[in-house]
């Protein structure tokens, strides 16, 4: 059925001024319209849906989120170790949290097991209306390097490629390498260190761009965003202690930056990880702040993402008060990621022919960056969702 959205103040995710009086046609899961409401002409067909004094975005995008692990207690070993099919309830129930959110894609940047895969495939083949799932699978590190509980575990070119290839097989969107590693155990470890080296991680990004994927690395100190950079990743994920040196250069590549920094100072509270953590996680926000600013600064495209433990309202609050402004920061939720993502042609503005994601705010964002909590109506390929009655 066609219907049309009237009357809201539009904030297409293009980075221009506001619209105000403006209507969007959507059928059949697609945008086939945006223009102002006074020039819809004859509608007699489809439902009209009034958004005056609401304002209209695109649906958000959570470029890195872990749904089988979000919001957990515990070690990394428990919380990895749940059985699958408790692990996918809670994956579907995390799906949903981030729906209500207004998100409606998300990538999952890694799961044990690589059970985000089987998410994916439960989500896509059901009724369940849920946000678009985008996939690493299983992430790859080197033998005991970080997160080698839930990672595959590869030591060479030869290693990582047939690990890649396995995860391009398996269906994974995204192939993700672990460039640093954080032991997050004793008083003076170092905060980060090179976990893979270039040519393995190269190995694997080589193979998965020759299938059109596109890579990620987590990365928090400068020489592993250097060599993460160099072994060809599209994202960097973090990027805690980024140089102004290594900030131009992944401008000048075309890389961007996850930052993820709402999960980051949210591990500086007790989640049952030891006290390590919490006192390393005090420690990186020093560096966060300097790190971010030389993104910012050399003009590297930054996207939000969640990681386990943080939210889209806490990231923006977090980065409008370290610089960008309230539509920069609309724009790392919109088009930003899905440039970073490689799906810009499908969601993250609003325009003919996209898909049909979208969400409707009583409050206006560029005023108050928080109003993007304000979530009234969701949009998901056509589908118009009630965030409050969402079964969560």
């Amino acid at each position: 059925m066609r219907f049309v959205l009237s009357g809201a103040t539009l904030i297409d995710g293009f980075g221009g001024k506001p619209i105000p009086n403006a209507a969007v046609i959507v059928e059949d899961g697609c945008i086939i319209a945006v223009c102002s409401a006074g020039e819809l002409g004859d509608q007699a067909e489809a439902r009209f849906i009034d958004l005056t004094g609401k304002y209209l975005l695109p649906g958000f995008i959570n470029a890195h989120d872990h749904l089988t692990l979000k919001r957990l207690r515990g070690s990394l070993t428990d919380r990895a170790t749940a059985d699958d099919a408790l692990a996918i309830t809670r994956a579907i129930r995390n799906a949903l949290v981030n729906l209500r959110e207004g998100i409606t894609t998300v990538r999952d940047a890694g799961a044990a097991r690589g059970l985000s895969l089987s998410l994916k495939a439960a989500l896509a083949s059901s009724e369940i209306v849920a946000p678009r799932i985008l996939a690493v699978g299983q992430g790859l590190t080197e033998t005991a390097g970080y997160v080698h509980e839930i990672f595959i575990e590869v030591d060479s070119p030869l290693e990582a490629k047939k690990a890649a290839g396995k995860m391009i097989k398996r269906g994974a969107d995204f192939i993700k390498c672990m460039a640093s590693i954080e032991w997050n155990l004793d008083e003076g470890e170092p905060l980060s260190a090179v976990n893979m080296d270039v040519a393995t991680m190269k190995a694997a990004f080589d193979l998965a761009h020759h299938h059109n994927r596109r890579c990620m690395a987590h990365a928090l100190c400068d020489e592993a965003i250097v060599n993460a950079v160099q072994a060809g990743a599209d994202t960097i994920e973090h990027g805690v202690f980024l140089s102004a040196a290594t900030a131009r250069n992944m401008s000048k590549r075309g890389v961007g930056l996850v930052p993820t920094l709402s999960g980051y100072k949210e591990l500086q509270n007790d989640w049952g990880r030891g006290k390590g953590i919490r006192r390393h996680s005090a420690k990186l926000a020093e560096h966060y702040k300097m790190g971010f600013r030389h993104a910012l600064e050399a003009g590297v495209t930054l996207a939000f993402g969640s990681d386990t433990l943080g939210n889209l309202i806490d990231e923006c609050r977090t980065m409008e008060e370290w610089g960008m402004t309230p539509m920069q920061c609309i724009e790392a939720v919109t088009r930003n990621a899905a440039i970073l993502l490689g799906i810009d042609d499908q969601v993250g503005t609003i325009a003919a022919r996209r898909a049909a994601d979208l969400v409707v705010l009583s409050a206006d964002p560029i005023s108050n960056i928080a109003a993007l909590g304000e979530v009234e109506i969701v949009v998901k390929s056509g589908r118009l969702v009630d965030p409050a009655m969402l079964p969560i």
